[in-house]
């Protein structure tokens, strides 16, 4: 039996799409200029080729390292690699310094509106339509489960709600790593008025804890609907036990956009829409304050799209932003909140025993309400669990893939997707009502 090296260079073949034997003596070549302050005084070109370079090469290494990358180094080692470097001084303040020119200057809500307004409008309007009437409410009942039982947990460990449920509960449930990484601490900080992102290595850390758990979860119950079918609702790929006509024709003629395109007229029409979709969110903030525009944006996006409002080219659009966002952009965005953050103990602080405790509750919560929902509204129990509980806990599209793959339940996947996409929407949305009342009961927020 071949021996498994700790390195696979071969896995990973361009940074940023540059080809690694260019990137790697540029990457070099400028940490150390930026080490010795050779680098120009304009800060805005030094920030942008030092954290390319540091973000890219970290990245890169956690992508080649087997180890790394079963837990997620793709994105993990920019975010825990760069603040460890910081706190140690390997890093000068220049690097902090470029960080905070990103960080402090909007690059988050960027990020934030690529993912919200591409997630959401990728989603294939007929399907959402065929489904909604029976998929969306089990998805909130189950929602709506997962997060009494988090004040639940919060209560049995000791640990406050406003704790338990906002930052070791609720970023495993808001649409994967976007979610936990920029939405969630922007949301935070719209309600507080004190910025947030700072929490963002915490809080990622403790959602990719809530993806191994939920994988765990997911395999036993997998072996538990195998050995009883009929006492776990085992409907062997079957999700929904009595399919209209209008819902089997949608699932078969789902619409799936292309990764991107080579006209670079359609990406750029995409940040202006993802932007735009985000400032009209803004606008009904301004008249009904209640809801933070954030979540104002991703309602607005929802109802839009459920009725087919949006040209199908700006759909296009948004989707090739959201990508470009979520496969590099996202490696640009973690390097800076690691380099802005030198504790360096995210992934120690989250595996502590009572985080645990509450994201495991919260999980079993999430699958009960499946089940629950899933009795109501006529749909396959385990089919439930997995699509509406389980890939709903995780950090998105890969973690989807995983636990629809270890199930045999790959045609599970669009379901899969819209309990990551519109239920990770919808879980902000309830987050934005509940988060300010509980902050306020508290005393956190006058």
């Amino acid at each position: 039996m071949k021996k498994e090296k700790w390195y696979e260079f071969k896995r990973v073949d361009n940074i940023f799409g540059v080809p690694v034997k260019y990137f790697l003596p540029a990457a070099l070549l400028m940490i150390i200029a930026g080490r010795l302050g050779w680098v120009p005084e304009d800060l805005f070109i030094t920030a942008i080729a030092l954290i390319m370079a540091v973000g890219g090469l970290l990245s890169w290494i956690g992508e080649i390292t087997p180890v790394l990358k079963a837990i997620g180094g793709k994105l993990l080692l920019p975010l825990l690699g760069t603040s460890l470097l910081v706190k140690y001084g390997i890093l000068s303040p220049i690097f902090t310094e470029s960080a905070d020119l990103f960080a402090k200057n909007g690059f988050q809500m960027l990020f934030v509106a690529a993912v919200v307004a591409g997630s959401i409008l990728a989603t294939d309007s007929r399907f959402l339509k065929a489904c909604v009437i029976r998929y969306i409410p089990v998805l909130i009942i189950s929602q709506i489960f997962a997060l009494g039982f988090s004040f639940l947990a919060a209560f049995l460990t000791g640990r406050g709600a406003y704790e338990a449920v906002f930052f070791v509960a609720a970023p495993c449930m808001t649409g994967g790593t976007s979610g936990a990484i920029s939405t969630l601490p922007s949301l935070y900080s719209s309600v507080l008025g004190t910025d947030m992102s700072g929490m963002a290595a915490q809080l990622y850390a403790v959602a990719l804890v809530g993806t191994y758990l939920s994988l765990i979860i997911t395999i036993v119950l997998n072996i538990l609907a195998k050995r009883f079918p009929k006492a776990m609702g085992n409907g062997n790929g079957e999700l929904i036990r009595s399919a209209t006509p209008a819902l089997q024709k949608a699932k078969e003629n789902a619409v799936t956009y292309e990764a991107s395109s080579a006209d670079y007229g359609e990406l750029i029409a995409g940040v202006f829409g993802s932007c735009a979709f985000m400032v009209v969110g803004a606008v009904l903030n301004h008249f009904i304050s209640a809801i933070v525009y954030v979540a104002w944006t991703l309602i607005l996006l929802v109802v839009l799209k459920i009725f087919n409002l949006v040209p199908d080219k700006l759909c296009r659009q948004a989707n090739f932003f959201s990508n470009l966002a979520q496969k590099y952009l996202v490696i640009i965005l973690v390097t800076c909140i690691g380099m802005g953050s030198s504790s360096g103990g995210s992934m120690s602080s989250a595996l502590k025993l009572s985080n645990i405790i509450i994201i495991v509750l919260a999980i079993l919560g999430a699958v009960l309400g499946a089940w629950v929902g899933a009795k109501i509204f006529g749909l396959y129990r385990f089919e439930a669990a997995l699509t509406v509980a389980l890939c709903a806990c995780n950090i998105g599209a890969s973690g989807d893939v995983q636990m629809c793959y270890v199930c045999d339940r790959m045609e599970l996947l669009p379901y899969a997707t819209i309990s990551t996409r519109i239920g990770g929407a919808l879980m902000l949305i309830e987050i934005s009502i509940i988060f300010p009342i509980v902050a306020q009961a508290v005393g956190i927020l006058a």
